[in-house]
């Protein structure tokens, strides 16, 4: 699924009428999250990422390609050192999880239990709408 489609999909199922979200391209600020949104007075980055889940349980998930990039990590790192909220919300085939910042630096390395292990948040597909509402509660909290 594709990182759009996946926005999409975010703000139909977890955003109320006086949310705000912003998907952002920055060529300026490299590493910067695509998505900026304020819940409940609360404000968030979330980095999207897309991926088919390997084969085997012990490949990573982002073993060569959709991984965070180092300008990511590092953009991450800064912003949570700075008491900012930064998430990565990953997409899979089989489930959304959601990593808070923190773990960016070996977020690239770890595999689909080892994500879970550490995740905010995890909903296997189908999501629920009450799973969909435990998200928003993680970002607005």
């Amino acid at each position: 699924m594709a990182e759009s489609k996946d926005y999409k999909v975010f703000k139909r199922n977890v955003l109320e009428p006086l949310d705000r979200v912003d998907r952002i391209e920055n060529f300026l600020v490299i590493g910067m999250p695509d998505v900026n949104c304020c819940i409940d007075g609360t404000e968030a980055w979330l980095e999207f990422k897309s991926s088919v889940e390997p084969k085997r349980a012990t490949t990573s998930l982002f073993g060569s390609n959709h991984k965070l990039s180092q300008e990511q990590k590092n953009w991450a790192l800064r912003q949570r050192n700075a008491g900012g909220r930064c998430f990565i919300l990953i997409a899979t085939d089989k489930r959304w999880m959601l990593i808070d910042g923190k773990h960016a630096d070996g977020l690239n390395e770890m595999t689909i239990t080892e994500l879970e292990a550490i995740a905010t948040w995890v909903a296997v597909l189908p999501i629920k709408e009450k799973q969909w509402k435990m998200l928003r509660s993680k970002l607005a909290n």
